[in-house]
């Protein structure tokens, strides 16, 4: 209620005080009617400032109230915005041991991949270092124990890697027949073959072949030359 409206109040109150004591039937006094007068103003002035003052806490309650729901308002959205940081953090957070596990995914891998790379090579390399012809005696085709640990190299290497392959060559001295020669040379190739699947070797990466006396490796016609020429030779198709 405003306060122009209260001085109505009072006013009005004041006026019908007074018209009542003017209207009084002769029983009571001018200063009687005047007294009943300023009663009934009085009672309107208490009446209106109790008004006024039960409006003036209405007022001051629901200020309180805007207040408040304003403030669990402004908490509310600060909340929401500190969970949405938190939810960007973590998210930022996660993003981040993601890629760096990721990153060390891939070094790890490219460590192991050149340290394969490297073990196949010193084993390409170790393999390529040994004998590749083995000699045999005068009409023999039984491995002599000095070949030994250069066929346990090659049979280690192609156990470790499958993908190579190999070619035995078995050669004859030109003595004897040609048809003798390249059954010899088959027998000397398959003696080597069956040495190294014994080792481990699977049969499917070695190949047999026989050239008899057909491809000397020294034209001589004297022991120092035959013996040259009685051999098994080991090629690799791929390292």
């Amino acid at each position: 209620m405003q306060v122009g409206n209260l001085r109505k109040i009072i006013a009005s109150s004041v006026l019908v005080a007074f018209l009542a004591a003017c209207s009084s039937t002769g029983e009571t006094t001018d200063a009687t009617a005047s007294t009943q007068a300023a009663q009934a103003a009085v009672e309107a002035q208490a009446l209106a400032e109790a008004e006024a003052m039960a409006e003036a806490q209405a007022t001051a309650e629901a200020e309180a109230q805007a207040t408040a729901e304003a403030e669990a308002k402004a908490a509310a959205e600060a909340i929401v915005e500190a969970q949405e940081e938190a939810a960007s953090q973590a998210q930022a957070q996660a993003a981040k041991a993601a890629a760096d596990a990721a990153d060390v995914a891939q070094q790890v891998a490219s460590e192991a991949a050149a340290v394969a790379a490297q073990k196949q090579q010193q084993a390409q390399d170790t393999a390529q270092a040994l004998a590749h012809i083995i000699y045999f005696d005068f009409d023999q085709s039984t491995i002599k124990a000095e070949f030994r640990t250069a066929l346990n190299g090659h049979a280690a290497y192609l156990s470790q890697n499958p993908s190579a392959s190999i070619v035995l060559e078995g050669h004859a001295d030109e003595r004897g027949t040609r048809e003798y020669n390249i059954a010899l040379g088959e027998r000397r190739g398959n003696a080597v073959s069956r040495y190294l699947v014994v080792q481990g070797v699977s049969i499917d990466a070695i190949e047999v072949v026989s050239f008899g006396e057909e491809r000397p490796v020294n034209a001589g016609h004297d022991s120092a030359s035959w013996s040259e020429n009685r051999r098994v030779e080991i090629r690799y198709i791929n390292y």
